[in-house]
């Protein structure tokens, strides 16, 4: 299971005017590191989030650059014990420099070895405010066994984030 929820989308820089912005498209890559270590029952952990933001698109043609984000949530995880979804937000700084707070939920489905986190919500103030959004990562189901003694330290996922 994922333990880790959260993915912030900086990086998104651009020619046109707000309104003509359009589909933003970026790929993520996301890196959690938990303290102390995720153990097989649901214990509180720091997790310290550091999202980038690459080979991000417009078909608006809009400039479009990479960026990045950290952050730090304060949870109870556990390997074994499911996710609930829960509503988060983040404030979101692109590569041009200006800002957007993005509101959403977070939702955890676990495939064989494999975990799907999806952040669905809107953009709620600054650039690419009142449109929609969501991220969407998979990571590899962290080993039962690294969930034992000093447990999972970090986690890396990787997917995409869309602004419609």
């Amino acid at each position: 299971m994922l333990v880790a929820l959260s993915a912030v989308v900086p990086g998104v820089a651009r020619a046109e005017p707000e309104s003509a912005a359009g589909v933003v498209l970026c790929e993520t890559t996301s890196t959690w590191t938990y303290s102390p270590g995720v153990v097989l029952l649901p214990r509180p952990v720091t997790t310290h989030v550091h999202d980038q933001y690459a080979s991000c698109a417009s078909p608006t043609g809009a400039v479009v650059t990479g960026g990045s984000s950290s952050f730090t949530v304060e949870r109870d995880a556990g390997c074994l014990e499911p996710v609930a979804a829960v509503p988060e937000t983040r404030v979101i700084t692109w590569g041009d420099g200006r800002s957007s707070t993005f509101g959403y939920t977070v939702t955890v489905s676990s495939l064989p070895g494999l975990d799907v986190v999806t952040k669905t919500g809107t953009i709620t103030a600054g650039e690419f405010a009142g449109r929609p959004a969501q991220a969407t990562q998979t990571a590899p189901t962290p080993d039962l066994v690294a969930c034992l003694g000093q447990g999972v330290q970090r986690q890396t996922a990787h997917g995409t984030f869309v602004i419609g």
